[in-house]
């Protein structure tokens, strides 16, 4: 049973570990002909909105 409990902490370990390699690898850059400075799609007073709903819900939820 101590064999697999150490088992079941360093397997998840070494799952990150390997992964985070993978992970620091840079991509390729864009073409030319994309236009990356301006912004996809703005950030607007909705995004605040359903936040705060799902906070509320959350708080709610965890009081009952």
């Amino acid at each position: 049973m101590k064999r697999y409990k150490q088992i079941i902490y360093i397997l998840p370990l070494f799952i990150f570990l390997s992964f985070s390699n993978l992970a620091s690898a840079q991509l390729p850059g864009f073409m030319d002909d994309v236009d990356d400075e301006t912004p996809a799609a703005p950030i607007d007073l909705l995004i605040y909105t359903g936040l705060a709903a799902g906070a509320a819900l959350g708080v709610k939820r965890l009081k009952k």
